[in-house]
């Protein structure tokens, strides 16, 4: 993990400067171009320039910051994430896997920074004018400096809004790098209702430990406090995703009836079992008074079945990296780390969550992308297609 935070540090600070100097240098030009008429009415000129540059550098400079770091963020994230789901550390050079998709995570982080700073910098600029109209209007600049710092305050309190609205928003792109922008934003509005200053409380929690790697020079951060947070942060993120959320567009297929599903043979495989076996697993004896488990319908695990550990969560998918159980009979619209099934004992419904990108399926009905659902027993699913159809039971 000290490898993966000096590598991103290195890239962060090279891309940080690199692309500061020409942004300093784009702005430099355009503020003595767009300055230029305005010193001919003196301070009040040179003020409304200021009013007219400053919001639309921050704009900028923000937008194409996102775009160019935000791949190698995401990468990072997919490093912890990794970690800690399968519990096994990736290699450091994986954060060059942001240029496979680069520019899907450049076009998302920069649409994230404007989203999140467009109402900001509307609040700056608008209180910016009125400052410069009252300073040449009354020549009380008192006045004006007070309206700046209003403006200031009201400015960063929304940006800080935006932020945790959207805070989990790397973490989905890492999670799930098929998503659009739209779908990526969708997915933190849902994650983060009611959940901001929770996000608050929980970057707070860390100030202390700021200070004290400022103090060292940045050396605690590297060697302790970013690891550990960004493990928290993959932990945090791991338990908003985990939510159950009832969508109402699949509430006729949660009676239990007629339901199929679409199992990636790839993944299943990878269950315990080896070629066309059958699953075979150490069952808890917990999993076998609960009676939970997934049976096969259709396809490679026709006639099969797989008890499952309550509040467990077992991944169906192509990829072994990922999935316990894994598909390799057709599996051709199954995605590499398909969907997350986890019968919950409390409740005593299985929660279902869609990663793919070809759908999970309900009765026709695809489920919600990223979403968790709870399902009753007897609910069938088909994944992708209807080669392989496995039943909740």
């Amino acid at each position: 993990m000290v490898g993966m935070e000096i590598l991103y540090r290195v890239i962060a600070a090279i891309t940080s400067v690199l692309l500061g100097a020409m942004i300093a240098g784009g702005i430099g030009v355009v503020s003595a171009v767009v300055s230029a008429p305005f010193k001919l009415f003196g301070l009040a000129g040179i003020i409304i320039a200021y009013v007219l540059i400053t919001p639309i550098a921050t704009l900028v400079g923000a937008i194409a910051g996102g775009a160019v770091a935000g791949p190698f963020e995401v990468a990072r994230y997919r490093y912890y994430l990794s970690l800690r789901k399968n519990g096994i550390r990736p290699k450091v050079t994986c954060i060059f896997d942001a240029f496979d998709f680069f520019m899907q995570f450049a076009l998302v982080t920069g649409v994230r920074m404007l989203t999140i700073m467009w109402i900001p910098v509307l609040i700056q600029f608008a209180t910016l004018l009125l400052a410069a109209v009252v300073a040449a209007a009354s020549r009380s600049y008192l006045a004006a400096m007070l309206l700046v710092m209003i403006g200031m305050i009201a400015a960063l309190v929304v940006a800080a809004y935006r932020s945790y609205q959207f805070w989990p928003m790397a973490l989905v792109q890492a999670d799930h790098p098929q998503l659009n922008a739209e779908q990526v934003m969708e997915r933190c509005k849902v994650m983060t209702e009611g959940h901001k200053f929770d996000l608050f409380v929980f970057d707070l929690s860390y100030l202390g430990w700021n200070i004290l790697s400022l103090l060292t020079g940045g050396i605690l951060s590297v060697l302790y406090v970013a690891p550990y947070k960004m493990m928290a942060t993959a932990f945090v993120y791991e338990e908003m995703k985990g939510r159950p959320v009832m969508v109402d567009d699949i509430k006729p297929s949660t009676d239990g009836n007629g339901m199929t599903i679409a199992v990636d043979p790839k993944k299943l495989m990878g269950i315990g079992s080896t070629g066309g076996k059958k699953p075979t697993s150490h069952i808890p004896a917990a999993s076998r008074a609960a009676g939970a488990a997934l049976e096969g319908v259709a396809g490679m695990y026709a006639g099969s079945s797989y008890p499952l550990e309550p509040n467990q969560p077992v991944i169906l998918g192509r990829d072994p990296a990922y999935a316990k159980i894994v598909f390799s009979q057709g599996a051709q619209k199954i995605s590499r780390r398909h969907c997350e099934v986890m019968f919950n004992s409390r409740v005593q419904k299985y929660r279902v969550t869609d990663f793919s990108s070809n759908g999970t399926y309900v009765n026709g009905s695809r489920l919600p992308a990223n979403s968790p659902v709870l399902l009753t027993r007897g609910t069938e699913l088909a994944l992708g297609d209807n080669n392989n159809i496995i039943r909740l039971s």
